[in-house]
């Protein structure tokens, strides 16, 4: 029987979910907490039922930081306004479902809460889908707005503690495989270890670009269908079909779950 101890960045993991939301999606609000956890725990299975032999799950680990609760203000002066006004970032609604998300991650089975810390100051960035729009010439400068912006705040011991996972599941033997889902390449000394100590090392980037360093140091790249899983667990209506639906319709109608949705 393997042992799997599946890793996932949280921030790196919210941010898909919401970026595979906002480009398929009608539906404009938030997943809640709950819906996060079930397609958290949806992802998890199916990285176990991956496996070509009998598994059993060791471990989820979430890496995270607890969102700021402080107040600044915004980027930009809004249209008949004076002034740009502030963001609570105690009410703001991205960070209080990351609360409740940890919350309920704290009372899941099997799961472990890996907090790091924030900075205490950061800097206002312009998002990629808008900073893309742009650049296609589909919005000018003047038409940007205060939601075309995120806060971007240094997040802390979060890939410490990642790496420190990594090296004392490798070197103690505790798991069999170790699936890791995140996108960047700071993880690469720890997949190594990993890997000369025999252990089996996958990465789920969830459909995003990874760097040829992280790609070469793993064992293979696993990604499944998030467009399904957010639908099937928020009911939300898919208003643009990805196009691999398109391709592996008539192939899919004869496949079972695990084979769907995987892509090795």
């Amino acid at each position: 029987m393997k042992r799997i101890a599946v890793l996932i960045d949280g921030g790196f993991f919210f941010q898909r979910i919401l970026f595979f939301r906002r480009k398929y999606f009608r539906e404009t609000l938030l997943p809640s907490a709950e819906q996060f956890a079930q397609i958290l725990r949806k992802l998890v299975k199916l990285h176990i039922e991956g496996e070509r032999s009998m598994s059993e799950l060791y471990r989820v680990y979430y890496y995270d930081c607890p969102p700021p609760t402080h107040q600044i203000r915004l980027p930009l002066i809004p249209v008949n306004h004076k002034t740009p006004g502030h963001i609570n970032f105690n009410t703001h609604p991205p960070y209080q479902l990351r609360r409740a998300l940890h919350e309920q991650l704290r009372r899941t089975r099997k799961t472990a809460l890996r907090l790091g810390e924030l900075a205490k100051s950061g800097e206002w960035s312009l998002n990629s889908h808008a900073l893309k729009a742009l650049l296609r010439g589909e919005k000018k400068w003047d038409e940007l707005t205060n939601e075309d912006f995120h806060y971007h705040l240094e997040q802390k011991c979060v890939d410490t503690k990642l790496g420190m996972d990594i090296t004392t599941l490798a070197m103690d033997r505790l798991v069999d495989v170790i699936v890791l889902v995140a996108g960047d390449s700071d993880f690469v000394p720890a997949a190594k270890l990993a890997r000369m100590k025999g252990i089996d090392f996958i990465l789920d980037p969830m459909w995003a670009n990874t760097s040829s360093s992280l790609s070469e140091h793993v064992d293979g790249l696993r990604s499944f269908d998030i467009v399904k899983l957010i639908r099937d667990f928020t009911a939300a209506e898919v208003v643009t079909r990805p196009e691999w639906w398109n391709e592996r319709s008539n192939a899919l109608s004869q496949l079972d779950e695990r084979s769907e949705t995987a892509i090795e």
